[in-house]
């Protein structure tokens, strides 16, 4: 089965789902991580500061660019990136970082329909969407673009980390369910005595993002779920034995 992961930025997916991608791969399915936001200035545990501001972007982007290709590298061949390459909103909304915290997704924007038509053109037999827990324009937008999926398609949302450190999840995928029209049910995948190990490489390997502390708390929060990571799907994506249903 093709997997399609909507990661609003390069390191979403891998915080989120390293050890579910790690998983789908291993038992045989096709995962396609489609990196929405790409065009970025974000990199605060770099050197990004020491660049000419004329060519922040472009070595962020460079940047983020190479650690993603490293997770995919240790993933294998069966998983994919697919870079829709697209402004991140400060850039795309000439906004501050705290901005985008709460400015309201435009239904207008193209990153809706950017999305919507790369779910399409991948084939997806299943779809991954992020909760929309952290609180950045970006990922309420992705969420906006893909959550109708939920009705037609094996879908499940994952939980963002590192925002689910400190949210209550629970309530929030109840609020999310009752949104979508959809019973979304409790499913984990990953695990393995060395889980949080693992999870903390796939980490520590965004370092331009995090710092060590957050990295591991990340990984850390796997043990919440016995060593695995958990999702919100729907019946047909429990159906499909992507995850294990709670």
């Amino acid at each position: 089965m093709k997997i399609v992961v909507l990661s609003p930025h390069r390191d979403d997916a891998a915080f989120s789902l390293g050890l579910s991608v790690a998983a789908w791969v291993a038992a045989g399915h096709k995962v396609a991580v489609v990196n929405v936001c790409t065009r970025s200035e974000w990199a605060p545990f770099s050197d990004a500061d020491s660049v000419h501001e004329n060519d922040r972007m472009s070595f962020v982007s460079a940047l983020r660019h190479r650690e993603d290709e490293a997770w995919r590298r240790r993933v294998g061949n069966a998983m994919i990136l697919v870079d829709l390459n697209l402004k991140d909103a400060p850039l795309r909304m000439h906004c501050s970082r705290e901005e985008a915290q709460v400015v309201q997704v435009n239904v207008n924007d193209k990153t809706i329909a950017k999305v919507q038509k790369a779910v399409e053109a991948l084939k997806a037999g299943a779809v991954a969407i992020p909760m929309g827990l952290d609180a950045d324009v970006d990922h309420r937008t992705v969420l906006a673009a893909a959550e109708k999926l939920a009705g037609t398609l094996p879908c499940c949302f994952y939980e963002e980390l590192p925002a689910a450190l400190s949210l209550d999840v629970d309530a929030a995928a109840r609020e999310l369910s009752a949104r979508v029209g959809v019973e979304l049910m409790a499913a984990f995948a990953g695990g393995g005595e060395d889980a949080v190990k693992r999870k903390m490489r796939v980490a520590v390997g965004y370092d331009s993002q995090i710092n060590d502390a957050t990295a591991e708390a990340i990984a850390e929060f796997a043990t919440r779920c016995g060593g695995r990571e958990r999702v919100w799907g729907n019946a047909a994506w429990v159906a499909a034995g992507l995850g294990v249903a709670e």
